[in-house]
């Protein structure tokens, strides 16, 4: 899709010249969408830490029976 056609479809959202409010939708949804990514990385990080730490203390456990 070449930039003309982009600015062609972004002229109903704005009634400026050229797609200014088309862009800064655009631009602040990808912020958005890279910090729910982050977040959704971070947390199962933190829940594969959280599930090592138990598996490691099972195992703890087992040897100290033996």
């Amino acid at each position: 899709m070449s930039p003309a056609d982009l600015v062609q479809l972004a002229g109903p959202i704005s009634s400026e010249n050229g797609p200014g409010l088309f862009l800064r939708i655009i631009l602040i949804a990808s912020f958005v969408g890279v910090g729910l990514l982050v977040w959704a990385i971070a947390r199962a990080g933190r829940d594969g830490a959280k599930r090592d730490a138990e598996r490691e203390q099972v195992r703890a456990e087992a040897a100290d029976r033996s």
